[in-house]
């Protein structure tokens, strides 16, 4: 299995929870207060990652028959096509 896997609770957020926190945190303790929007933005970032890898599972799980084969399923040809 690659990468870390998808329980489908608050878990799988933990790592854009803590960038935000962080960036809060930078914010409020230094004056130039943009320094927390890079943590921020970090955080944006690894949100929509782990928002696509939760897709991509979802879609995996709904068509088990044709995931990580390619564009043409199961069989290589269709059937009836030659």
């Amino acid at each position: 299995m690659r990468g870390w896997p998808i329980r489908g609770d608050w878990r799988d957020w933990r790592p854009a929870i803590w960038l935000t926190m962080i960036g809060i945190a930078v914010m409020l303790l230094f004056s130039p207060f943009f320094l927390g929007a890079l943590f921020i933005g970090a955080a944006i970032g690894v949100a929509i990652r782990i928002s696509q890898r939760r897709r991509r599972l979802a879609a995996a799980a709904r068509s088990p028959g044709s995931a990580g084969r390619g564009s043409r399923g199961r069989g290589g040809r269709r059937a009836g096509r030659r």
